[in-house]
C-alpha cells in the first residue's frame, strides 16, 4: 500500500478531464498557473500570490508542500503546549477523557506528551523504499557483527542470508508465515532453523500478532525498527554505503535533501 502515498502525475491544466486540445491552453483559469504551479517530488516550492487567489499564510512552505511529510498522521496534541506543568495536566486530561470514550483506539498507557514525541519515519512511497533499504542494511550489518564476534556461525549466517534472500530487499515473508504456522512445511526446512538461530544470536525476536489487521511481514520489519531503535538521522550516514550506483545516489539525493530543481515551464 505504500505505492499509494503522495503518488501522483504532474498535469498541465487543472481540467484533467479536458481533452488535450490546444485551445484549452487559453482558458481563463489556466492563466498565471499550468505546469509551473504542479509540484513535482520534492520540489522546492515557488509560492506566487496569484495562484493561492491573493491567499497566503506564513508558515514553513518547505514542510507545507514536502511530498515526503505530507499525508502522515499526525499525533494527538489538542493544540496544548506541554512544556509548561499545566499544559501537561490540560493535555493529560484530555487524553484520559478519549480513552475512556475510545479505549479500543487510544490507550491510557499508551500516552506520550507531544514535546517527548520522537520524530516518525515518513509513510511516504519514496521515502519507504529508501527506508526498506536501509531496513535491511541494518538486519545484514547485525548478522555480520554477530559472526565477528563469533556469536554466529558463518555456516548459519550462509543459510539465514539465502533463506531471507539476497539484494537490496530481504523477503521475510516465507519466515513470518512459518513463524505464524501457516507454512507448516517450513518447519524442518534448515534455513529457517538458521535463521531462527540466527535471530536468537543478535537478540532479535519476532512477536506476532493474530488479532492484528496489519500483515506478518509489516510487524516483523516494525518489531525490528524498534528494538533496533532505526532512525532517519543512522539512515542519512549510512546511504553512501548503501547505495553504490551513481545514478541511484542522485535519487537518493533528492528525496534526502528535499530539493529539486524546479521543472522549466
Amino acid at each position: 500500500m505504500n505505492e499509494f502515498h503522495s503518488e501522483s502525475t504532474p498535469m498541465q491544466f487543472f481540467g484533467e478531464r479536458q481533452e488535450p486540445n490546444v485551445l484549452q491552453w487559453f482558458r481563463l483559469e489556466q492563466f498565471g498557473k499550468g505546469m509551473s504551479s504542479r509540484l513535482f517530488y520534492n520540489e522546492t516550492p515557488k509560492t506566487f500570490w496569484h495562484r493561492h487567489g491573493g491567499h497566503m499564510d506564513e508558515g514553513n512552505v518547505e514542510d507545507l508542500y514536502s511530498f515526503t511529510l505530507g499525508d502522515q498522521e499526525q499525533p494527538l496534541t489538542f493544540g496544548i503546549d506541554t512544556t509548561t506543568e499545566e499544559g501537561r495536566k490540560a493535555f493529560k486530561a484530555e487524553y484520559d477523557n478519549l480513552a475512556a470514550i475510545t479505549p479500543e483506539i487510544i490507550k491510557s498507557e499508551a500516552m506520550l506528551y507531544p514535546h517527548e514525541m520522537p520524530k516518525q519515519v515518513p509513510t511516504e512511497a519514496h521515502f519507504q523504499r529508501l527506508w526498506s533499504i536501509y531496513r535491511a542494511h541494518s538486519l545484514r550489518n547485525a548478522i555480520t557483527d554477530a559472526v565477528a564476534s563469533g556469536a554466529v556461525t558463518s555456516g548459519d549466517a550462509d543459510a539465514a542470508n539465502r533463506f531471507l534472500g539476497h539484494g537490496h530487499h530481504m523477503h521475510v515473508n516465507n519466515y513470518v508465515l512459518a513463524k505464524g504456522g501457516l507454512r507448516p512445511d517450513l518447519a524442518g526446512d534448515e534455513g529457517f532453523a538458521a535463521t531462527e538461530r540466527v535471530f536468537s544470536a543478535i537478540n532479535f525476536s519476532v512477536t506476532l500478532n493474530v488479532n492484528s489487521a496489519e500483515p506478518y511481514e509489516g510487524q516483523f520489519w516494525s518489531g525490528f525498527d524498534h528494538q533496533f531503535a532505526l532512525t532517519e538521522i543512522d539512515m542519512r550516514e549510512k546511504v553512501p554505503t548503501m547505495i553504490s550506483d551513481p545514478s541511484n545516489q542522485m535519487r537518493v539525493e533528492a528525496i534526502m535533501e528535499e530539493r529539486t530543481q524546479q521543472l522549466a515551464a
